[in-house]
């Protein structure tokens, strides 16, 4: 039974796919320990996987997304799902630490199809204000996962131990393999009559892509936004623990409460829009919101005023800033081109990602000389960043027709 893809179980299995990479990535978590003892690794080796995991998600997509332009969504989305439920397999019978690591690399590859796969699915069905309600669900299940992950993770642990974990992860792999193979069809137009050599077209769509200002400026806002979100989350094990001194149960009720704030600012903003009002308003008020409270957590942090009761309402207010920001530039990056969302939606997933990656490393590496100021700054200046482009957004947007800068749809 195929799937409608206006249908709610089309919109569930949607973000189902999208949270396979948070959960993948949270639910391991409370395991590493675990498996540094097992497998008889050095300190450090464990931490590996979540690495290794990270970066096979980073890049895998750049190549997802044309080979599903090319030769649809379906065939592109069996392979990642296999390789990420077989890999996962292989993970957790693994006898030795260099399996499990190679192992998780590949399971981080093919967690890549996921998201990048669930947004070109989204503009293959929907456009305009009905892809940008799909995207908001998206943004919404993708930041309520890894929530309740390390509590499943830690459950799992306790229970059938770190190979549990991995075993369910795999499981849950090979389920959505499954229910693609089964429920799933085709989304995308594909392109009929002979076509170019692959490495060519490949080329030729990531230049249409990239020198697209539109496109770009989605895609760069939407990798600030989530550089801001995620420098406080890189930082918030230090900043809870070490500088407010909260205990670790506590820590856990802290930060489910800022990505909560990730869900609201993304239902508001998808209400926002539902209601008529513009994507580039929303955006606007987002940046603005991010740089009005990441202004006051630097002034905070530069005034040794930090506490739980100055700093949190502020982080929350941050975190709702990208809910409204994702949905909103997820949108604009893969309206404009329909036959390339694909590669659009590969993009935007993998600098999301090294952007997110690259803000934690700053944060971590800036952290023991300047404290909290090492987030503030981190998520003030993506914020600055992200409202640049916005500006630029707005001013493609009133672009006279014809001019270099084409305008953006509504």
């Amino acid at each position: 039974m195929r799937l409608h893809p206006r249908s709610s179980a089309f919109a569930l299995f949607l973000g189902v796919l999208a949270a396979l990479p948070p959960v993948a990535t949270d639910m391991a978590l409370p395991a590493l320990n675990d498996i540094g003892i097992s497998l008889q690794a050095r300190a450090g080796l464990a931490g590996l996987t979540l690495s290794l995991f990270m970066a096979g998600f980073a890049f895998s997509p750049f190549f997802y997304g044309p080979l599903s332009d090319r030769y649809g969504r379906r065939p592109v989305l069996l392979a990642g799902l296999g390789l990420f439920a077989v890999s996962g397999l292989v993970a957790t019978l693994a006898p030795s630490i260099g399996l499990l690591l190679g192992a998780r690399l590949l399971q981080g590859m093919g967690a890549g199809v996921g998201m990048t796969l669930a947004m070109a699915m989204v503009r293959d069905v929907f456009h305009g204000r009905e892809a940008q309600a799909r995207l908001t669900l998206i943004t919404v299940v993708v930041n309520v996962a890894p929530m309740l992950a390390p509590a499943l993770g830690a459950a799992l642990a306790g229970w059938l131990g770190w190979r549990g974990i991995y075993g369910a992860i795999a499981l849950w792999g090979f389920a959505t393999l499954a229910a693609t193979w089964l429920c799933v069809g085709e989304t995308a137009t594909l392109p009929q009559g002979p076509q170019p050599p692959l490495l060519g077209a490949v080329l030729a769509g990531y230049r249409t892509v990239l020198s697209h200002p539109g496109i770009m400026a989605h895609v760069l806002l939407n990798a600030f936004g989530f550089g801001w979100m995620f420098a406080y989350v890189a930082a918030s094990p230090w900043l809870l623990m070490q500088v407010l001194h909260v205990s670790q149960g506590l820590y856990a009720l802290l930060f489910a409460c800022t990505g909560g704030g990730i869900v609201v600012g993304a239902m508001v903003g998808g209400k926002l829009v539902k209601h008529g009002v513009s994507q580039r308003t929303v955006l606007l008020a987002a940046v603005l919101l991010a740089i009005g409270t990441t202004v006051c957590l630097q002034t905070l942090a530069y005034t040794d005023r930090v506490s739980l009761v100055s700093f949190m309402p502020l982080l929350v207010l941050a975190t709702a800033a990208f809910g409204m920001t994702a949905p909103n530039a997820a949108s604009g990056a893969l309206e404009p081109l329909p036959r390339l969302a694909g590669i659009a939606g590969g993009l935007l997933t993998s600098l999301q990602m090294l952007a997110g990656a690259a803000t934690s490393a700053g944060v971590a590496l800036l952290f023991p000389r300047l404290g909290v100021q090492a987030m503030s700054l981190t998520m003030l200046g993506c914020a600055v960043a992200g409202a640049l482009m916005v500006l630029w957004i707005l001013r493609i947007k009133a672009a006279p027709i014809g001019s270099a800068a084409a305008p953006l749809p509504d």
